[in-house]
């Protein structure tokens, strides 16, 4: 009978031995999933489009929204002229003189339009109006 009892304890030792492994398998998983996860946020705040860069969750990232003002920008001067008259009017968008009332002088003056938030239509006609030379 004393065979018997060492047995037990052979097995119960084995069990519990077993359970503490297993316990740390599940440790060393919950802590690959937690770094997993920390690496995932990280990647998330400093990513160049999150929120902490640009400001705020409804901000657009400011590459973003300076791509879009270009744009629009391009859009405007797309219906014009350059009105330096010393160009030999070339087209607005493809100009780049610094002449008195010249491409770059438009382009900032739509800039500033459309940052103080008016409508690529509303500068379209404001610029005719300061400008002229809009094409038909």
């Amino acid at each position: 009978m004393a065979k018997r009892k060492k047995r037990t304890k052979r097995d119960a030792h084995s069990k519990a031995s077993g359970s503490s492994r297993q316990l740390s398998y599940w440790m060393i998983a919950a802590l690959i999933v937690i770094f997993l996860a920390g690496g995932v946020m990280i990647n998330a705040v400093f990513s160049p489009g999150s929120p902490i860069r640009t400001g705020g969750l409804n901000d657009q990232p400011l590459a973003t929204a300076n791509s879009n003002l270009a744009g629009q920008v391009q859009l405007v001067a797309a219906n014009f002229r350059c009105a330096c008259g010393g160009c030999g009017e070339l087209f607005l968008v493809d100009c780049t003189c610094d002449m008195a009332r010249g491409a770059k002088e438009e382009k900032d003056f739509i800039r500033r339009k459309l940052q103080e938030g008016l409508s690529v239509d509303q500068v379209i006609t404001l610029v005719d109006k300061e400008y002229g030379h809009r094409i038909s």
